[in-house]
C-alpha cells in the first residue's frame, strides 16, 4: 500500500504486513540455550535455601562437590591461601600441593539417629568440597603448612625463588 503525506507530494509505502519479532527469525535451538541458563540462575538462587550456605557454590553437578570461597595473599616469601569449609574437620581434609597450584578436598558426613517408644528417626548428611588454585609463582610443595581452626582453612606455602615486589613508578604529567 502507498499513502501520501500530507502537505508533501512525497509518497511512503507502508505494509499490511505485522512485523516479525526477533525470536521468530532465531533458531529453534536458542530457546533451550535460553530455559537452559534461566534453570541455571533459578537453581543458583534457591541453592542458598535448600542445599547449603549460598557461598559455597556447586563445581559438579554429578558428584555434588562444592568449592569453598577462598582468600589466595601473596606476602613475599610465600603465599597464603585461606578456605571457608564449615563442618569440616581436619581428618577429612585431603591438601595436594604441586608446584604450581594447590588442590583442597574435603568429605563429611553426619549421621543422626533417635529412636523413642512411638517415634523413629534417621538423618544423614553428606557435603563435599574441592576446589583447585592456580598460583602465580612456582612454589617448594614440601615446605607448606595448613592450620583449620573455627572452619576456616590456613595454607602458608613458601615461593620456590620469590619475585621482588614491584612498586609503581608515578610519572609526572607536563
Amino acid at each position: 500500500m502507498i499513502r501520501k503525506t500530507k502537505g508533501t507530494d512525497l509518497a511512503t509505502r507502508t505494509s499490511d504486513r505485522t512485523p516479525v519479532r526477533a525470536l521468530d527469525l532465531r533458531s529453534p535451538f536458542e530457546w533451550f540455550d535460553e530455559m537452559d541458563r534461566w534453570l541455571d540462575d533459578v537453581r543458583r538462587s534457591l541453592e542458598g535455601r535448600f542445599w547449603g550456605p549460598p557461598w559455597l557454590v556447586p563445581t559438579d553437578r554429578r558428584t555434588g562437590a562444592r568449592a569453598p570461597l577462598v582468600d589466595l595473599v601473596d606476602e613475599g616469601r610465600e603465599f597464603v591461601l585461606r578456605a571457608e569449609l564449615p563442618g569440616v574437620s581436619k581428618e577429612d581434609l585431603d591438601i595436594r600441593v604441586s608446584p604450581d597450584g594447590v588442590e583442597l578436598r574435603a568429605e563429611t558426613r553426619r549421621e543422626k539417629e533417635e529412636t523413642e517408644q512411638d517415634y523413629y528417626s534417621r538423618e544423614r548428611a553428606y557435603r563435599a568440597f574441592h576446589r583447585t588454585i592456580p598460583l602465580p609463582e612456582e612454589v617448594v610443595a614440601d615446605r607448606t603448612e595448613a592450620k583449620l581452626k573455627d572452619g576456616v582453612l590456613e595454607v602458608r606455602v613458601t615461593k620456590k625463588e620469590p619475585i621482588p615486589k614491584r612498586e609503581p613508578v608515578k610519572v609526572r604529567v607536563e
